[in-house]
């Protein structure tokens, strides 16, 4: 392929996780077409995406055709949104990627999988490469960290299913807990609340993603029960928070051992035919490791952040797109 491949990507403009990671690569991916598409109940953001294309729901044939036409490589996050892309894609000789979310993976088949991450990667069907999705620091800025005396959570829209972050078992937790710290419960919808004065809840959906990031918390804990790639712990890693989760692929693989929550037991789960562990975790290990974690040194605390600050560098977009460009490229 030619040394600056015609890039057609399929984005969403709206709030919820596809929305923000597909927006970041618009930006920086300065793509040859984008085809956006939205969802009824979602509030949208149009102005988001110059000289795009836009369709509702479902991307049909006039939608394809027109990514296809001209393009050397069409790139998509979760879903393709549309039964023919693949097929017309092929006959025109255009190449497909597609950026998975394992639990989410219905079997299509393009030219190359990116993996976002090595949970359940020996599942996927080749050709497939691990990339993390890159992380924003210019928007995200890096803040040390020096206590841990209050703890944010992020429940995101409660969408995913099944308590994916934790926040039903954090909430049983957070009562156990004997340390004299604060918690801080954000949302972009209501959620269930606890009787506690050391708990306070924002419920917004901030327009921009980067906001929900200027709140003053140390530490950020998501006992999450399952699933690949978790923006908000990309994005608290920016910003410099230690990071306290579930001990379990794939964050087991690159966060501190002593802020990982030994989960209970596992059981089999299926989303899309997928089968893979869903842990279960008890609320009484959760609060034992939240008061270990308040006890820490302001040391400890401050190295912590700085080992998340350099993670972040890692997964950035100046050390990771020049990875993807070279990968569109030689496709």
């Amino acid at each position: 392929m030619s040394n600056n491949p015609k890039i057609g990507i399929i984005c969403r403009d709206d709030n919820r996780g596809l929305g923000i990671q597909s927006w970041e690569f618009y930006k920086h991916l300065n793509p040859y077409k984008t085809l956006v598409i939205e969802f009824d109940g979602e509030q949208c953001f149009r102005e988001r995406y110059k000289n795009a294309r836009f369709c509702i729901n479902r991307i049909n044939d006039d939608d394809i055709d027109w990514l296809l036409d001209g393009t050397d490589i069409v790139l998509s996050f979760e879903h393709f949104y549309g039964d023919n892309i693949l097929d017309k894609a092929k006959e025109k000789g255009v190449k497909t990627i597609l950026q998975i979310n394992y639990e989410y993976y219905f079997g299509d088949k393009p030219d190359l999988i990116i993996a976002p991450s090595l949970w359940q990667y020996d599942y996927l069907p080749n050709p497939k490469v691990y990339l993390p999705v890159p992380i924003n620091r210019e928007l995200l800025p890096f803040k040390l960290r020096k206590k841990a005396k209050i703890f944010l959570h992020n429940t995101g829209n409660l969408k995913a299913g099944y308590d994916r972050n934790g926040t039903n078992i954090l909430l049983k937790a957070i009562p156990l807990v004997k340390s004299d710290v604060k918690f801080i419960i954000k949302s972009q919808v209501e959620t269930e609340r606890i009787k506690d004065k050391r708990v306070e809840y924002i419920v917004k959906d901030e327009k921009n993603y980067w906001d929900c990031w200027k709140i003053d918390a140390d530490i950020f804990i998501m006992p999450r029960r399952y699933g690949g790639l978790c923006l908000p712990l990309n994005e608290a890693m920016s910003v410099g928070m230690p990071i306290m989760m579930t001990d379990m692929k794939p964050q087991n693989e690159f966060l501190p051992k002593e802020l990982l929550i030994k989960p209970d037991s596992f059981k089999p789960f299926n989303i899309a035919s997928n089968y893979f562990e869903i842990a279960n975790i008890k609320p009484e290990d959760i609060a034992n490791k939240i008061d270990e974690v308040a006890n820490m040194p302001s040391k400890h605390i401050q190295e912590l952040s700085k080992y998340s600050n350099y993670i972040a560098e890692e997964w950035s977009w100046e050390k990771l797109l020049p990875k993807y460009l070279k990968i569109f490229k030689n496709l």
